[in-house]
């Protein structure tokens, strides 16, 4: 399904896909003594189907979902291309899965038919001249203006040759079974495929995907009416690009962009090809999972091993103390899960302040960790009159760690990523307001 052996396989192909044309809203409706055909389960298929690929395009877009990153091999004799397991979703919503890493032989390319489609690769945009770059010569006694030499605009011919790796959905008839045939029929009329394997195509193509017709929405490509992000989606929801009956009325090519590179033919006449510059993997849509989005938008790790919060410092207040402690300061650390009281220590939390004197951080004496419902309780032998700067930091390594009430290392503050079972230090910083009697 993969591995071209001529020339010809390097063109883009048109596969059929089995699915469409159908309709996915309507479905069957049983009854008691129906006759059923191969046409109702078929339309029973593509019902269900055609709503996943629909769900696909329209709430989640098209992409590469996980792997697939394209590589290379390079030997004296030979250039192979690799491509790794992996999942994408083209723009027609359908998944396109590679079950494992396959390899793509281009030494001979430049010895094909397709060589001579390709061009070389886009020239840069000229740089602005510069004093160094250019010749002005002074104006003659005539007035005429000076002439202005600027660097030649051709450039020398380029050997290389710019190509894309596309991946595209492919459907597979197979397992070959008996079948009811007309009289007279030949004996291969009598099998039939019996199953359909949703498959792939890898190809070398010499321009980009062109993605005119599909259901593509990229929001940063149109206007926003106005100031306001709710007005610039809902213009995009309102105007869509195309109909939404393009994924299901029949037409089945959505290639899907992987990689660019740029290769150089060896030899005269060409005996092999060789890879100019790095792969771009960059080039690429990106289909991260709601996880992931939510991680980054938030900046919070919302996943663990665990199935739970992993334990970390989420925030910290200052507030002038009460009872005995009214000439104290009294820090309220707040985390993500209960604190073991028999890890705190003198080293695991210490409270830090500013000193607008000195400026300098300076460590007052604290007289009381303690561990509370939400957190811990700290208190600082010192009040503060004047707007003041503060950080409590909490260790999470060492012979001092902070514990979980279930054993867990403290790891870092809220919005850090650290691997199960991992400790990190923290440190909140905060600036404590004065207090004015009203």
């Amino acid at each position: 399904m993969s591995t071209p052996s001529s020339a010809d396989t390097f063109a883009p192909l048109d596969d059929i896909d089995p699915a469409t044309p159908g309709d996915p809203f309507t479905r069957l409706h049983y009854h008691y003594g129906q006759l059923l055909g191969a046409e109702d389960f078929n339309t029973e298929q593509r019902y269900f189907l055609l709503r996943s690929r629909l769900h696909n395009a329209v709430l989640h877009g098209f992409g590469t979902v996980w792997g697939l990153k394209i590589g290379y091999v390079d030997t004296e004799t030979a250039l192979r291309l690799t491509c790794d397991a992996g999942l994408a979703i083209d723009a027609l919503g359908r998944e396109i899965h590679v079950p494992q890493k396959i390899c793509l032989d281009v030494t001979g390319l430049a010895s094909t038919r397709f060589w001579a489609d390709l061009a070389p690769p886009p020239a840069k945009a000229p740089a602005a001249a510069t004093p160094t770059d250019v010749d002005t010569p002074a104006s003659d006694d005539t007035g005429t203006p000076p002439i202005v030499v600027t660097p030649s605009d051709t450039t020398t011919d380029d050997p290389r040759r710019r190509v894309y790796v596309v991946l595209r959905y492919r459907a597979c008839l197979t397992e070959l079974a008996p079948a009811v045939v007309q009289p007279c029929s030949d004996q291969d009329a009598a099998l039939a495929p019996s199953r359909v394997t949703d498959g792939y195509r890898l190809c070398l193509e010499a321009a980009p995907p062109d993605g005119a017709g599909l259901p593509i929405r990229d929001i940063a490509l149109r206007p926003a009416p106005s100031a306001d992000p709710r007005e610039r989606l809902l213009d995009l929801i309102l105007n869509p690009p195309t109909d939404l009956a393009r994924l299901w009325s029949g037409a089945d090519d959505a290639p899907l962009l992987l990689a660019v590179l740029d290769l150089e033919a060896v030899g005269t006449p060409a005996e092999r090809v060789k890879l100019s510059g790095a792969i771009d993997n960059g080039v690429r849509a990106l289909l991260p999972h709601v996880q992931a989005v939510a991680d980054l938008a938030l900046g919070i790790h919302l996943e663990s091993t665990a199935g739970q919060r992993a334990f970390q410092a989420t925030g910290v207040s200052a507030a002038v103390g009460t009872g005995a402690d009214a000439s104290r300061m009294v820090l309220a650390v707040s985390t993500s899960q209960p604190v073991l009281p028999a890890s705190l220590g003198d080293a695991s939390v210490r409270v830090l302040r500013f000193d607008a004197a000195s400026k300098k951080w300076v460590e007052p004496a604290v007289t009381a960790r303690v561990a509370t419902v939400g957190g811990l309780s700290v208190t600082v032998d010192e009040t503060w009159a004047d707007p003041t700067s503060y950080q409590v930091c909490l260790a999470g390594t060492g012979a001092a760690a902070l514990l979980s009430d279930a054993n867990a290392p403290l790891a870092g503050a809220a919005g850090e990523a650290v691997p199960a079972g991992t400790g990190r230090d923290a440190c909140l910083f905060a600036t404590y307001p004065p207090i004015t009697a009203a």
